[in-house]
């Protein structure tokens, strides 16, 4: 790199030479970033294009509106504010009494497998942050890694701090993307440092039933593999690929995790290890106030290390934020059972409607939803690859979306389900016309 011509008032003559950056940021990549690059999406429509953008990208609940948080959730907020308990530093770990509500609200009592302490417990910047500290404390760059195909590519990202090597193992469309456990087995080895398991699924939008965990979690146990259970979106499942588990008829309890139909791994694995990711991000519906959390689940106390990384870990940024910390109690005990059931109806009802207007269009083949917020679509389009869809779809509808190779999932696109109704069969509309332009010759 050439020398800047700019010389410092202090040293005449002499030029800065441009800064240089850290070999590690130099190897983290975002592959959703390389898929869209050239896509701009506050660029005015092209001409003869005459209409309003429609972006269904960003996996969030907030950006159309249509799904606040719950008017409890607000009200736990303005407390913390006005209590003055949240103005200093929390411990890196988290404040006890926050540790304490995560792990009251998921705790299944003397009759359950996963048992929660508050000492199990630490709090974290967010799901990101929980998954960076899990990956990071777990692999090193003489260890493997196994993620799911397709995932969310964030894992990757996270990874680069580690770096680790990374082994896909499959989802199966045909089978509600249920692993493929024979190719999941296949990839262990001595170096496996974890796996890392995405249930209710980004990007699927799917839920594995009981057994397929059982099943997952007779591997692991066979193998001595750690897992990392990526659960950001328990408690958003309306349908399950398999019976209906014992727990969806349970009656509800107020101000406790009601699992309904779908299974946390830590509730079938036994007593192997295991470190649970949540978040308030989703079940929530606030992935704006960025707290989430570690849960390690050990009965047989080989995590002892690995609780020392966490807090280690958890030391960089002297944990996340302390006004949601401090309104968790409040926000887990007052959000009423109902708030979690209307917004999954509300999904279900959006999804089955977006994919039987999808099953409709020539070239589509949609995947029916079981949880999160998301609807996976097949494409058999005249197009190359994956970017040059996106971008002809950007042009000529005027629609953002993000592809399958987003998630290493080529010919597919993702969908948001708390994307308004409305909003989503206008995008249909725009989708089939697109379609019907470019059917495979």
């Amino acid at each position: 790199m050439s020398p800047v011509t700019i010389s410092d008032p202090a040293a005449p003559g002499k030029p800065w030479k441009a800064v240089r950056t850290s070999s590690l940021s130099k190897r983290i990549a975002n592959p959703i970033r390389e898929i869209i690059a050239g896509i701009d999406l506050s660029a005015p429509p092209e001409k003869g294009v005459d209409k309003p953008l429609i972006n269904l990208g960003l996996g969030d609940p907030s950006v159309f509106g249509n799904m606040p948080p719950a008017p409890e959730t607000i009200e736990a907020i303005e407390a913390s504010l006005k209590s003055g308990r949240a103005l200093g530093y929390p411990e890196s770990v988290g404040y006890p009494d926050a540790r304490e509500a995560v792990a009251n609200y998921f705790d299944e009592g003397p009759s359950g497998n996963w048992r929660v302490t508050k000492n199990d417990v630490v709090m974290t910047h967010g799901a990101s942050g929980a998954l960076e500290m899990a990956i990071s404390v777990l692999a090193d760059s003489k260890s493997n890694v196994l993620f799911p195909k397709p995932l969310f590519t964030a894992y990757e990202t996270m990874s680069t701090i580690a770096g680790c090597e990374i082994r896909y193992y499959d989802l199966l469309p045909e089978q509600n993307w249920e692993v493929d456990l024979a190719h999941l087995e296949s990839l262990i080895d001595e170096n496996t440092a974890f796996c890392m398991l995405n249930n209710p699924s980004n990007p699927c939008g799917s839920n594995w039933s009981e057994a397929h965990i059982r099943d997952i979690a007779a591997i692991m146990a066979r193998h001595q593999v750690v897992v990392v259970s990526d659960e950001v979106y328990a408690g958003l499942a309306w349908d399950v690929s398999g019976p209906t588990p014992a727990a969806a008829t349970q009656p509800r309890v107020e101000g406790k995790f009601n699992r309904g139909v779908f299974t946390p791994y830590a509730s079938v694995c036994g007593p192997a290890p295991v470190l649970v990711i949540g978040a308030i991000s989703k079940r929530w519906l606030a992935p704006g106030f960025r707290v989430g959390w570690v849960i390690v689940h050990d009965p047989l106390g080989v995590m002892g290390e690995v609780r020392q990384g966490l807090s280690k870990w958890a030391f960089r940024i002297q944990g996340p934020n302390s006004t949601v910390q401090r309104a968790l109690p409040g926000i887990f005990a007052n959000t009423p059972e109902s708030f979690y059931t209307s917004t999954m109806d509300e999904l279900k009802r959006v999804s089955t409607a977006l994919y039987e207007r999808l099953q409709r269009i020539p070239g589509l083949k949609p995947i029916l939803p079981q949880g999160a917020m998301y609807l996976i679509c097949g494409y058999d389009l005249d197009f190359a690859d994956d970017k040059a869809f996106v971008t002809a779809l950007h042009s000529e509808e005027r629609i953002f979306i993000l592809p399958g190779a987003c998630f290493r999932l080529d010919r597919y696109m993702r969908f948001v389900t708390t994307t308004p109704l409305p909003v989503l069969m206008d995008a249909c509309d725009r989708l089939e016309a697109f379609c019907a332009r470019h059917q495979r010759k």
